[in-house]
């Protein structure tokens, strides 16, 4: 079998959280690392790059799965963070269709002079 390493980040119900499970020559190792508040990227980047290697691992017999689902379901609903993202992506997506309309607007305006 393959060697190989995973790392899922997800919401447990009160903290971010990276699960890492590695296989090395055929053993199964699985670790976690608790970031406390949500990570932004630049934080997941250093975290990979000088902090990865110090998460310590334990010997387990199988492949282990988190069912992020689950831990939504249990922890009241939608996480803050993704409720926060779809009011903000949809309020985007407005604004930019009400400037979309508004430079047709002036397009047509611009053709009827001419």
């Amino acid at each position: 079998m393959d060697d190989f390493s995973s790392t899922t980040i997800y919401f447990d119900g009160q903290f971010w959280c990276a699960f890492i499970q590695k296989r090395i020559n055929g053993k199964l190792y699985a670790g976690r690392y608790v970031f406390g508040s949500e990570p932004a990227n630049p934080r997941i980047l250093d975290w990979m790059l000088h902090q990865f290697l110090d998460v310590p691992l334990y010997e387990t017999e199988e492949i282990q799965k988190i069912r992020v689902k689950d831990f939504v379901k249990k922890n009241s609903g939608i996480p803050k963070a993704l409720e926060k993202y779809k009011v903000a992506q949809k309020e985007f997506l407005e604004k930019k269709k009400a400037e979309k309309r508004k430079e047709n607007r002036c397009k047509g305006k611009v053709r009827q002079r001419n």
